[in-house]
């Protein structure tokens, strides 16, 4: 299976087909989507190691970080933004909200909507794990030769315009 891209418009986006027994992806972006897989598999695994305690799973983490990018964002645009459906985002609401990381209020507008917000806890605790995990990737580059820690640094901006490309949101 291969995925192939085409532009439909200027302003259209991209369109995405997946094709079975079609020819096979180029090899750049076979190597790239398996090392950055194993990149994040490798960062989180060093990180719990070094932490001594899980993270939560990762879709807790990727609501988390949405509410944090977006105070305020009511659950049915979180569901839009992830890509899932409103009664997921209910599910992972509900356990953060009991683990004492997500708070809902009250919309000022519409009493009968509600608005997801970041508690202090949670912020503390986004924060330790980015401190964290920063640590880990700065010992690993450490050991790196400095000509690969240059061209690491040197394909920030083109992985930054990839993600881009693959619908991230603007840094």
């Amino acid at each position: 299976m291969s995925i192939r891209s085409s532009r439909r418009g200027r302003n259209e986006g991209h369109k995405i087909v997946l094709l079975q027994n079609d020819m096979l992806a180029p090899p750049v972006a076979q190597e790239l989507a398996q090392a950055l897989g194993r990149l994040r598999r490798a960062v989180r695994h060093r990180t719990r190691q070094e932490w001594g305690t899980s993270p939560l799973p990762e879709a807790q983490l990727e609501l988390l970080r949405l509410v944090r990018a977006r105070p305020g964002l009511r659950p049915r645009e979180a569901a839009e933004a992830l890509g899932v459906l409103p009664n997921t985002v209910s599910t992972l609401l509900k356990s953060l909200e009991a683990m004492g990381l997500l708070e809902r209020r009250r919309d000022g507008d519409d009493a009968r909507c509600v608005r997801m917000h970041l508690t202090a806890a949670a912020r503390a605790r986004i924060a330790d794990w980015q401190d964290r995990r920063q640590a880990v990737v700065a010992a690993a580059l450490d050991t790196l030769e400095a000509r690969d820690r240059d061209a690491i640094a040197g394909s920030l901006p083109a992985l930054d315009r990839l993600a881009l490309a693959l619908g991230a949101p603007p840094r």
